[in-house]
């Protein structure tokens, strides 16, 4: 035995072979016997112990799903002193007595199977306030409208739908009238406990005038208007889902200060349980659009000075609703 251990034990044994006596008496100490050339060398295990070197082996251990730093974390302290990882790799190397390893190995191996997937299919549509009412879609507490869809009893962050199908085939109806638009429909694929982000957005660009009136500097900048979704799915009990959500619908309502654009913008976060294949609506995200329109007369308009009473503008207002469908499917 090396220098940390110390003690007395008194053990009765019948005919058990001597490697399973000394695991009995040393094991319940946090101690270890490594068989060298005709005897058993005892020691702590610690990296401080003189005997280490002589007792420990590196080894390789692979990983399945988890990177080693995430490998690592999971490790009790006195396990992940013997394990060193590298950033970004699928494996860590340890070093440590044998029996030391092979627990690392049983703790990892608890932990280290492939996670599910979730596919997260979106509609992001835009339907007029009175369309968004037909539906149902009246976020204070009604739960029909004309179109005869159900919604759930849920508060002002939306309800759980029937099937997507009809749902999307209603919206295609009132898309045929001039009632809504859907701006986009992604799918995509994300692990279970990590974030997906879904993005329909235009860029707008915009010239800034920095610098003196004799030596004027113009750059461009760019600003992002539209609908983001960001979803994080983690799987429960086999069928069910908990979604954590934070859709933000922007829009450039006006100018500011040295015509430098004003954005609107709406952000909601929620969480969420769900059935897989059970479809999730997320609304209440409104904006007021205006468009102005301007006409004149022809030839008469472009007089100066009074070609302005040949010219007319028209500001008209519609009130949109944002209505994001989400369906998550366990694969």
């Amino acid at each position: 035995a090396d220098e940390t251990v110390s003690g007395y034990v008194t053990l009765e044994l019948s005919e058990v072979p001597l490697s399973r006596a000394l695991e009995m008496m040393l094991t319940p100490f946090g101690y270890v016997a490594v068989k060298m050339d005709g005897y058993y060398l005892v020691s702590s295990g610690s990296p401080e112990s003189p005997a280490f070197r002589n007792i420990a082996r590196s080894e390789r251990i692979n990983l399945r799903d988890l990177n080693a730093e995430e490998a690592l974390a999971l490790l009790p302290d006195f396990y992940a002193q013997y394990a060193k990882a590298i950033p970004g790799k699928r494996f860590i190397t340890v070093i440590a007595p044998q029996p030391i390893i092979d627990e690392i190995r049983r703790i990892l191996a608890l932990a280290d199977v492939p996670r599910k997937q979730v596919i997260i299919d979106a509609v992001v549509t835009e339907v007029s306030g009175e369309a968004a009412r037909n539906l149902g879609i009246e976020w204070g507490g009604a739960t029909t409208g004309p179109y005869g869809l159900q919604f759930g009893e849920l508060a002002s962050i939306g309800g759980l739908f029937q099937r997507l199908e009809r749902v999307v085939a209603t919206i295609h109806l009132l898309e045929k009238e001039g009632k809504a638009r859907i701006r986009s429909n992604p799918r995509l694929v994300v692990l279970d406990g990590e974030e997906g982000e879904i993005r329909v957005t235009r860029e707008e660009y915009y010239a800034i005038v920095t610098g003196t009136a004799a030596f004027p500097t113009t750059s461009l900048e760019t600003i992002s208007a539209g609908v983001i979704l960001k979803v994080r799915p983690s799987v429960v009990d086999g069928e069910e889902i908990i979604l954590t959500l934070s859709p933000e619908v922007s829009n450039v309502v006006g100018a500011g200060l040295q015509d430098l654009p004003v954005v609107s913008r709406r952000i909601v976060s929620t969480t969420v349980r769900v059935k897989t294949g059970e479809t999730l609506v997320l609304g209440g995200l409104r904006q007021l659009i205006e468009v102005t329109t301007e006409g004149k007369v022809p030839l008469l308009g472009d007089i100066p000075i009074i070609g302005a009473l040949f010219r007319h503008k028209k500001t008209t207002s519609e009130d949109k609703d944002v209505v994001i469908l989400i369906t998550p499917s366990i694969l």
